[in-house]
């Protein structure tokens, strides 16, 4: 059976460590990629990152510090993880055949 999953749902104490700028749903498309590639999984691996850094905020910046806050560090790093873990499960499925 495949999972129509394309969002991720951040646990509540993301929004006490960080304070995104949107809602508490990480969204990465991935429809369009071929999992089954190296090519395919390497672009995912970059949205990823992309989307999770832009979810927690690393990048802003702050008034008087280019510094990531602990908060948003902590953030990024769960966050990843998370998807990273998502999507495994994900491109295993696919390998399968399911």
């Amino acid at each position: 059976m495949k999972r129509p999953l394309v969002a991720l749902a951040a646990l509540a104490t993301f929004g006490a460590l960080a304070t995104p700028a949107h809602a508490d749903t990480l969204s990465i498309p991935y429809r369009d990629l071929d999992l089954s590639t190296a090519e395919g999984q390497k672009a995912l691996d970059r949205r990823i990152d992309v989307a999770v850094r832009e979810f927690c905020a690393l990048d802003q910046q702050r008034t008087g510090t280019r510094i990531a806050s602990n908060a948003s560090r902590r953030c990024y790093a769960e966050t990843k993880r998370q998807a990273t873990r998502h999507f495994a499960a994900i491109i295993d499925e696919q390998r399968v055949g399911g």
